[in-house]
């Protein structure tokens, strides 16, 4: 998910004569391939203010308990797998300072100023609740994929493409809660994040709509992260029956509790009506139905092949997607009607 900006702001980097002192939490499960990247990306940090690092542990499998011990960091084991939105409150809880930053197992922090240059721009505004910059892929890490990983999310390349030479920040919607720094007082204002209701997807958009209705912004500033991605997070049957429905199901969470839509006109509200029209006894408004769907689906497909290069993408990713498509309707609405995403 990506949220655009309201306002545009030029980045300028700001100087304080006392940097804060910084909790950083991060949530990790079976992440153990790019964690070590992460934790280094962290205690690499050129940062004035003092820092400590708390690991959450999800009941990972892998040898993230074995990396944990590497580091000077506190470390938290969850019995049972809990979900994100529980890791991430569990880190805030133990965290001993004022402001809170989230950052992923997967997301590793590219400049060595990154807290110096976030941080000063949550100090100085009390309007402002939490600051978040955009992730984008490597390439190293994008001509590791799949052919599936590659065609399916060919719109995070494009949008790395986009976003890493910005030179402007400002207001959003809402922060993915990648790599995020929070006031802590502001974020237990609101409850934190929603552990009950979201397992991993959506909280994100959750927390920050909760944060609005009391006033608060939150500021994108064009320092972009490296986002890794976990392999658990790839393949895909993966893709699309676990982490897309998810997200999907998440969705209809959000537009049932604020009657808040996708991200763009690509949206399960579009999507629906366009199943609906297929039913109608009239010709042009099937007609219009099947022309949306077929836009979505082909235009996801040539997004791809621009991308790639590859001639299969135009023949295998059509009814993919036109499966994906189906899907993303059905657990939207399974969300809506049941008011929490699946655990």
């Amino acid at each position: 998910m990506r949220s655009e900006m309201k306002a545009q702001i030029r980045f300028e980097e700001k100087k304080l004569e006392k940097y804060p002192s910084i909790s950083v939490v991060i949530p990790a499960y079976n992440d153990a391939k790019t964690l070590e990247l992460t934790l280094q990306s962290i205690f690499n940090q050129e940062y004035e203010g003092d820092m400590e690092v708390i690991l959450v542990d999800d009941n990972s499998t892998d040898d993230t308990p074995n990396l944990a011990k590497k580091y000077n960091l506190k470390y938290i084991r969850h019995e049972c797998n809990m979900g994100l939105a529980k890791s991430v409150n569990d880190g805030v809880k133990h965290a001993s300072y004022n402001y809170i930053c989230i950052i992923h197992s997967d997301i590793v922090l590219s400049d060595k100023k990154w807290f110096s240059k976030m941080i000063p721009y949550l100090v100085l505004d009390d309007t402002v609740a939490a600051v978040t910059a955009p992730s984008i892929v490597p390439k190293e890490v994008w001509n590791k994929w799949g052919f599936w990983e590659k065609a399916l999310h060919s719109w995070e390349i494009l949008w790395s493409e986009k976003v890493k030479n910005y030179e402007y920040g400002g207001e959003v919607d809402y922060t993915p809660i990648k790599n995020d720094i929070f006031k802590k007082e502001v974020f237990l204002e609101v409850g934190g994040l929603d552990g009950v209701t979201y397992r991993v997807a959506c909280e994100d958009v959750d927390i920050c709509k909760k944060l609005q209705k009391k006033g608060y912004k939150i500021l994108s500033l064009p320092l972009p992260t490296y986002h890794m991605h976990s392999s658990h997070a790839t393949g895909l049957s993966t893709i699309l029956f676990r982490k897309n429905p998810q997200l999907s199901e998440g969705q209809g969470v959000l537009f049932r509790k604020y009657r808040f839509r996708a991200w763009d006109i690509n949206n399960q509200i579009f999507k629906t009506a366009a199943i609906i029209t297929l039913f109608s006894p009239f010709n042009p408004i099937r007609i219009l139905g099947v022309l949306y769907i077929a836009t979505i689906i082909f235009g996801n497909a040539v997004r791809a092949f621009k991308v790639q290069k590859d001639l299969k993408v135009l023949f295998l990713v059509p009814p993919v997607k036109l499966l994906d498509y189906f899907l993303d309707v059905i657990y939207f609405w399974k969300g809506f009607i049941t008011g929490r995403q699946r655990k």
